[in-house]
């Protein structure tokens, strides 16, 4: 974006605040559709896969209804389980591997085998290809982190009142 473009908005500061606020409406629009309360079965990581996919699908539909229909996309498929989220050109992929109780994470540099954490309620990912010396070693990959991540370049839709003369033109 040129600094000199005055299209949007004349003050840059100003224009920059709004997407700050944009961004983080964007956010909690993902928190708060992500459930919170969806017990982790223990050791099924087919069941706990499906949970996964059902807060990306609830944020998913969030994020629709806060960006437009059709933003994001969910697509779940069977035998043997996989998620597919995509958003603009950003792609992420969840496979399940049943052989060896892991979930593949492929996209936006979330890559590796992950597998749950069976000591939250909530279902999260960990990724067992970081090395124990790397950052991010250990941390949980929830579906609100997912969802981020893949609508991090999001921004809201502009309001058609903006576009508008205003109340005193007819």
């Amino acid at each position: 974006m040129d600094p000199r473009d005055t299209s949007e908005n004349p003050n840059p500061i100003v224009a920059m605040a709004m997407r700050i606020r944009a961004r983080k409406d964007i956010e909690a629009a993902i928190d708060s559709a992500t459930p919170s309360g969806a017990a982790t079965p223990g050791g099924d990581t087919a069941a706990s896969l499906e949970a996964f996919g059902a807060a990306l699908a609830i944020g998913a539909k969030r994020l629709n209804a806060v960006l437009g229909k059709n933003a994001m996309t969910y697509v779940r498929l069977e035998q043997p389980l996989r998620i597919r989220l995509r958003f603009k050109e950003k792609r992420i992929a969840l496979d399940l591997d049943e052989r060896q109780a892991l979930v593949v994470v492929r996209g936006l540099g979330l890559d590796g085998e992950h597998q749950f954490d069976t000591d939250v309620e909530n279902p999260g990912l960990i990724n067992l290809s970081i090395l124990s010396t790397d950052a991010g070693y250990g941390d949980v990959l929830r579906p609100s982190d997912v969802l981020k991540a893949i609508a991090q370049d999001a921004e809201l839709p502009r309001p058609a009142h903006l576009d508008a003369l205003g109340p005193l033109n007819p």
